[in-house]
Order: structure tokens, then C-alpha cells, then sequence
């Protein structure tokens, strides 16, 4: 029961019984329903029997628990499943990632005197063979200048 003061009026909830092949009636507020059946014609066919709702809604607000509890369950599992899924990923991929942040950290620590890059190739010509020596074997040979 819940009391406005607005209005003073009291409101209480209820279960409407009926028989099939009837509606409730329209009622002259806004937004409510009256107690009086209508049929399919829309001839008066009669009143409803209105019953407190406290039984019914404490069903319903029980049935809603046990639902929100089996959601839960639910919900745990498929969170449970992800978890050890992605913790058997994490397993097979540490190693590999771990090697790979292990080769970048190298590389980053390296002395600039070893990450210097070489200039580019430069062909030195072979100096010319006098005649005492052996005339040099004809090849390129490419030096780091």
C-alpha cells in the first residue's frame, strides 16, 4: 500500500481475475484501469475479483532471486572457461614473448660504437703487380672504408 500525498489517495497492488475473452473497462483517470469487464464487443460484462498481490509478488520476487542466482552461476562459468582458456595461452606464448622483449631489450642496451652503421661498400682497386710479383688473382674484393 503506498500512500500520495498529492493526491491523498492510497494505492494498493492486486491481482485481477477475469474470465477469458474479457478485458478490463478504460478508467476515468488517466492512465488506469476499472474493474468492469468488457467483451469482445466492448459490452459490459461484468466485474472482476481483485485479490491482494502480496502472495504473488513475494512468488515473484523469489523467482527473480533464483533466476538472478542461476544467471550467476552461469555467468561464472563462462568467466571460469575464458580464464583458464587465456591462462593456457598465456602459458604457450610466455616463452615466445618473453624471448622477443629479450631480443629488443639487447638491442636497446647495445654501446653506440656497436650499432654505428658501416658506411657504404666501397671498391678499392688492387694495386698494379710489378713484374717480379705474381700479377694478383683477378677478383673483387669489397673493403669497409
Amino acid at each position: 500500500m503506498a500512500y500520495d500525498e498529492e493526491t491523498e489517495t492510497i494505492r494498493d497492488v492486486f491481482v485481477v481475475e477475469r474470465p477469458a475473452g474479457t478485458s478490463l473497462s478504460d478508467s476515468s483517470s488517466p492512465g488506469g484501469i476499472s474493474a468492469l469487464l468488457r467483451d469482445a464487443a466492448n459490452v459490459l460484462a461484468g466485474h472482476a475479483v481483485l485479490y491482494p498481490a502480496d502472495a504473488e509478488l513475494d512468488e515473484i520476487r523469489a523467482e527473480a532471486r533464483e533466476e538472478g542466482r542461476q544467471e550467476g552461476v552461469a555467468n561464472g562459468v563462462v568467466i571460469g572457461i575464458a580464464a583458464a582458456v587465456l591462462g593456457a595461452v598465456a602459458v604457450k606464448a610466455a616463452p615466445h614473448i618473453k624471448s622477443k622483449l629479450n631480443g629488443l631489450r639487447s638491442r636497446l642496451n647495445r654501446k653506440p660504437e656497436d650499432t654505428a652503421e658501416t658506411g657504404p661498400l666501397q671498391a678499392v682497386p688492387e694495386p698494379p703487380a710489378t713484374k717480379d710479383e705474381e700479377s694478383p688473382r683477378r677478383g673483387r674484393h669489397l673493403h669497409v672504408a
